[in-house]
């Protein structure tokens, strides 16, 4: 089974879009590998690090529906 290949911080940050400092201060917190003192990261840690980043709008409940325009007042006057 051919190994994915590792990245360093430098090159996870780019691929992530992120600071390489984010993942320097976040390694506690960050699937990674520890090779001796190298930290590194590979496809499937990236993948892990992205999914627990993702966010998800909640969906809206049935009883929550747009205001008609009817119902829409203004909020007041404007200060001048």
């Amino acid at each position: 089974m051919p190994l994915s290949p590792n990245y360093t911080v430098a090159e996870a940050a780019e691929l992530l879009r992120c600071k390489e400092r984010y993942l320097e201060d976040n390694l506690s917190r960050l699937p990674h590998q520890k090779i001796g003192i190298a930290v590194a990261f590979d496809d499937e840690d990236l993948a892990a690090i992205k999914d627990m980043h993702r966010v998800r709008p909640q969906r809206a409940t049935a009883d929550v529906a747009p205001r008609t325009l009817a119902q829409i007042r203004p909020k007041g006057a404007r200060a001048s």
